[in-house]
């Protein structure tokens, strides 16, 4: 609150003729209850009316003194006076702090009054107190412009950072001392060292839990790599898969019976078209077709084996029997096997019969003598006895040139006990037209084995091959190669040379000094090359085999 001043009036322009207390006097018998109400009141309510009371009763004593010891040296005119005018100074300690407040007291600052003791004392005194109170009221405003200032940076440093919480009671309570601060002190004190010990465990545990944090995300980082790795192996094995269903649907199809859509689980080829089809279907289509015009009625007994039959698919005649086909079975087997549910029990196979065409075809080594009559019979008989008779000598002589079943050394033939050397090239033995083979060409590897002893079944089933260097090369037990030499020579009853290839493999253990054989343990396979005796081994100095071969056709015309 600011400190109250003294309004100067009219009257105290003018010097005064009487002293102060003449003038507070007069003062208080003008306003005698107002001017003690005022006082009281201003005592109450400001602690500058203190100070002016305390700095007029100061100056009411330095005038007296001031006058006595003018009186006493003899000098009380206003000369004197205004000549020995004696200046004195005093301090005026103020509080610039409101009442009821509790803040930091500002240093005092001393004020200057200057007491005339010739002019009116209480003029003086006045402007002396209105001078104070503009300095007081001057300090005040400084001091109010800095809390307001400071409130304005705390406002705007509040705002920044956080919410400036609303004053409470407490905060407008004074800070006390003693031993209540004292104890609030240690307990705040031990709470701060407890909070401490807090963090720091704290901290503890946060480095260790951002280790396990760091070790999960190292893990998760493996997890998720292991994870693309299988979906990227998973999109393989997908598309394998799919390769595979296909591939297995394709042969589904192809191992399937076109009359009764299974699996052929009892395949038969027919001949000469090649359709292949189960027996079941083969047997009642046989059996069911209907006669032609031609053949006989069901009536007559046997009209089935006399019946012309064909083919369910393309309608060829078919003259001999089906033939089982024991590679189309395995295959066939293994798929139903692959379809079949886990844990499911396979039936047996069923027994193979005896003779399933029976009935339906003739028999090849049965004598056919239903439609003979006894002057075929006769007939017959004499030309037996004319073949006998001319060719008896032909055929023993071939019974003791082939042995083991028709091949290998003559029983009368001395054993060669000399040495052997690998085959070498030799011309073709066999005569042969390209014209009898149409669908093969001139230069085909087919006609070039055709004309070395080799049939086309043989070629077919040993996966036969010619050339040059090596000579015919067959393939026996899967992958194993046997060299047969330029030429060979089959028995007039082997037109598949398989006893041939018996012969051949019997040979290698019986006379291994003919047989050269290199094994490869990592394969797992082996290869054997023909020899021949030393003085057998002829050289020759054209190895053209289609000049020979040209050669051996103008022989034959």
């Amino acid at each position: 609150m600011p400190p109250a001043v003294v309004q100067n009036s009219s009257s105290s322009n003018r010097r005064s003729t009487g002293s102060i207390r003449q003038r507070e006097n007069r003062a208080h018998s003008q306003h005698p209850q107002t001017g003690s109400v005022s006082a009281r009141r201003r005592k109450s309510r400001s602690p500058d009316t203190c100070a002016i009371d305390e700095a007029i009763s100061q100056a009411d004593n330095i005038s007296r003194r001031k006058k006595r010891s003018a009186n006493i040296t003899g000098g009380g005119s206003s000369s004197s006076n205004a000549a020995t005018m004696g200046v004195s100074r005093m301090s005026i300690h103020e509080d610039p702090g409101d009442r009821g407040r509790t803040k930091a007291k500002a240093k005092p600052r001393t004020v200057n009054m200057w007491v005339d003791d010739e002019d009116d004392d209480t003029h003086i005194v006045t402007n002396i107190m209105q001078e104070h109170g503009r300095s007081v009221n001057t300090q005040n405003a400084r001091v109010k412009r800095k809390e307001r200032s400071r409130s304005r940076d705390a406002t705007h440093r509040y705002s920044r950072k956080t919410v400036t919480p609303e004053p409470t009671e407490d905060d407008n309570e004074p800070t006390y001392t003693g031993p209540l601060a004292q104890a609030e002190y240690t307990r705040m004190k031990q709470e701060m060292e407890n909070l401490r010990k807090q963090v720091a465990m704290t901290k503890k545990t946060i480095a260790k839990q951002s280790k396990v944090i760091d070790e999960l995300r190292s893990e998760l980082t493996t997890t998720n790599e292991s994870h693309r790795t299988q979906r990227v192996e998973m999109e393989k094995l997908k598309t394998q898969s799919k390769k595979s269903n296909d591939l297995i649907a394709a042969v589904e199809t192809n191992l399937t019976c076109q009359i009764c859509m299974e699996i052929l689980l009892k395949p038969h080829g027919l001949s000469p078209c090649g359709h292949v089809l189960c027996m079941v279907c083969l047997q009642e289509w046989f059996k069911t077709a209907p006669p032609g015009e031609d053949d006989m009625d069901d009536d007559y007994p046997d009209a089935i084996l006399y019946r012309k039959k064909t083919c369910p698919c393309c309608r060829t005649e078919v003259r001999t029997r089906p033939i089982p086909l024991y590679l189309v079975k395995s295959l066939a087997s293994a798929l139903h096997k692959s379809k079949a549910p886990a844990g499911a029990a396979r039936p047996s196979p069923p027994p193979d019969d005896e003779d399933p065409w029976a009935g339906i075809f003739r028999d090849p080594t049965a004598v056919d003598d239903y439609w003979s009559t006894d002057e075929d019979g006769e007939d017959d008989e004499e030309e037996e006895d004319d073949d006998e008779g001319e060719d008896g000598e032909m055929y023993d002589d071939e019974d003791d040139y082939w042995s083991f079943d028709g091949y290998g050394t003559g029983e009368d033939e001395e054993r060669y006990d000399g040495p052997y050397i690998p085959a070498r090239w030799a011309p073709p033995s066999v005569p042969l037209s390209p014209d009898e083979y149409p669908f093969l060409t001139d230069d085909s590897e087919e006609i070039a084995m055709l004309r070395r002893g080799v049939t086309l079944q043989m070629i077919e089933l040993f996966q036969m091959s010619y050339s040059h260097h090596t000579g015919l090369c067959a393939i026996v037990d899967g992958e194993n190669e046997v060299h047969l030499g330029w030429n060979i020579e089959l028995h007039p009853d082997d037109e598949t040379g398989e006893e041939y290839m018996d012969w051949v493999l019997s040979d290698m253990y019986d006379r291994p000094e003919r047989w050269r054989v290199e094994s490869d343990d990592l394969e797992g396979t082996w290869s054997a090359w023909k020899l021949v005796p030393a003085d057998e081994a002829d050289e020759y100095d054209n190895s053209d085999s289609d000049a020979w071969a040209e050669e051996m056709d103008d022989e034959d015309l």
